[in-house]
């Protein structure tokens, strides 16, 4: 009896967050693997033991130590309870040498040890993220089949790959939580170095008021509407630089023909020009025959530039009608992602009020995705043939300079101004989604193992940054911090 009561004043509150830390991971990196499995069991004639095999594994995966759970437990626990413990043990040994009763530490001493402690935690997290033979050796064999013309990305023979003595070592699995980490740092020091010089003089706020207004209206979706920019241009013409996952997404919101993507990218390598006969007819004579328009439309040999109807896919001649058709089918394929979101976050407290506010936030979240599409499709008009060539003559830029990526350029600027249609508070979070993703693409996303240190650096700092923020004694904190960490994590 007594040791049951003894069992029953156990105190887990310092180790809370870390539990719930780990378990969230867990349930975030295993129920997207639960629901493949059920739909590869619906699919697929897998015997019994087959299929217990497999959930086996789906369960057990993140288990492992080198897998996301155990390191989120691992970056929680350094900014919740490893402060704690580290505190009393300090506490402790100076009450042995003074002879008095412990002192709390002073709160910036304590805010230091948290930092130092959420440095550690991050390094040593980064170094079980890290632990995984099984990405190295399947990045070796994908680098070894593919020619990269990177400097920077460490890329051995193939036949030396083959061999038996050569064992490669790359190192990038982490980058993007490394970039999410990095953007997350970057927004707590301008917001903490924003907030802390405001009663000086040369502050925005106090010499030009309407214009730190402006900056602060506009910084959000300013940062997006770059960001945006810069994943559009890569999905278009880099596409390995985004993380798989994403850039089947982005492609299933774009839906256009990958003829015309495969022509626009060739046009950019100098294999599809105007007025000259390259073998690529054939390309988009298919898509031609398809759409019932005469084949010369495809032809860069005979027609100059492609007619605009031939990028419309079947919406008819004018520029706006296919906008307009792209906003519509952009929001039905929006509403069918956020709706159901919206169904799950009812479940907590249904009402007749929350369902019409569910609804309402699905379609302004909707339409803002909608426009984002719509406004890349219809900017991608007006530069190629309605205004571009009436502001610059084709003598200045010609068709083939604007179809070589002037064009696409043009769709990438004017797409993420969308983000104003979404209230102030989302701008924020939708912002810095896609701001990791944006810098992601402009470093190597693959690299030689000996540059890893820097990264390792770069990741534990950040994540100091973000954490030492956070409140230890609310647990709240942690689900929300775990949850926007989450979302830079790449599948383990």
């Amino acid at each position: 009896m007594s040791i049951g009561r003894r069992a029953r004043r156990v105190d887990l509150t310092p180790v809370t967050p870390v539990l719930r830390a780990y378990g969230l991971a867990y349930l975030f990196t295993t129920a997207p693997r639960i629901f493949a499995f059920l739909r590869r069991v619906r699919r697929s004639h897998l015997k019994l033991e087959e299929q217990l095999v497999v959930l086996r594994n789906v369960l057990f995966t993140s288990l492992q130590l080198n897998r996301f759970p155990t390191a989120a437990a691992v970056l929680i626990g350094g900014a919740t309870t490893f402060p704690r413990l580290v505190s009393a043990i300090l506490r402790w040994t100076i009450s042995i040498f003074t002879r008095q009763k412990p002192l709390h530490l002073d709160k910036n001493v304590y805010l230091c040890l948290r930092a130092a402690c959420s440095f550690l935690s991050a390094w040593l997290a980064f170094g079980l993220l890290n632990r995984d033979e099984d990405w190295t050796r399947k990045r070796a064999e994908s680098r070894a089949a593919a020619v990269v013309d990177d400097s920077t990305v460490y890329v051995p023979k193939r036949q030396d790959l083959l061999s038996p003595s050569h064992s490669p070592s790359y190192a990038g699995k982490t980058i993007d939580f490394t970039s999410f980490a990095f953007c997350r740092a970057l927004d707590v020091v301008i917001i903490s170095a924003w907030s802390r010089t405001r009663t000086r003089s040369w502050h925005p706020e106090r010499r030009t008021p309407r214009l730190a207004s402006f900056l602060r209206e506009t910084a959000d979706p300013s940062i997006f509407a770059m960001s945006a920019a810069v994943i559009m241009w890569s999905w278009f013409y880099a596409p390995e630089r985004l993380p798989r996952e994403y850039n089947h997404w982005v492609s299933k919101a774009a839906d256009i023909d990958p003829r015309l993507i495969q022509a626009l990218r060739l046009a950019r390598q100098g294999n599809f020009v105007y007025g000259e006969d390259t073998g690529q007819a054939p390309l988009l004579a298919s898509l031609c025959r398809e759409l019932g328009l005469p084949e010369d439309y495809g032809d860069p040999a005979k027609t100059n530039p492609i007619p605009c109807e031939l990028y419309h896919c079947g919406s008819g001649k004018s520029c706006e009608f296919h906008a307009l058709s792209r906003f519509w089918r952009s929001w039905e394929f929006a509403m069918e992602i956020y709706v159901p979101l919206q169904v799950l976050a009812l479940l907590r407290a249904p009402s007749s009020e929350s369902i019409l506010d569910g609804l309402r936030n699905a379609a302004i979240s909707s339409s803002f995705l909608a426009t984002f599409v719509a406004s890349f499709y219809y900017a991608v008009c007006l530069a190629r043939t309605r205004l571009g060539p009436k502001i610059v003559p084709y003598k200045t830029i010609t068709p083939q300079m604007w179809d070589s990526g002037l064009c696409v350029l043009a769709g990438c600027l004017a797409c993420g101004w969308s983000i104003f249609l979404e209230k102030p508070k989302r701008r924020q979070e939708i912002a810095f989604f896609v701001a990791p993703r944006a810098l992601a693409t402009l470093i190597p996303r693959v690299y030689d193992k000996r540059y890893q240190r820097r990264e390792q650096v770069v990741f534990a700092a950040s994540i100091a940054v973000v954490l030492t923020t956070l409140k230890s004694n609310q647990n709240r904190n942690v689900r929300g911090v775990l949850g926007r960490l989450l979302c830079g994590i790449l599948n383990d």
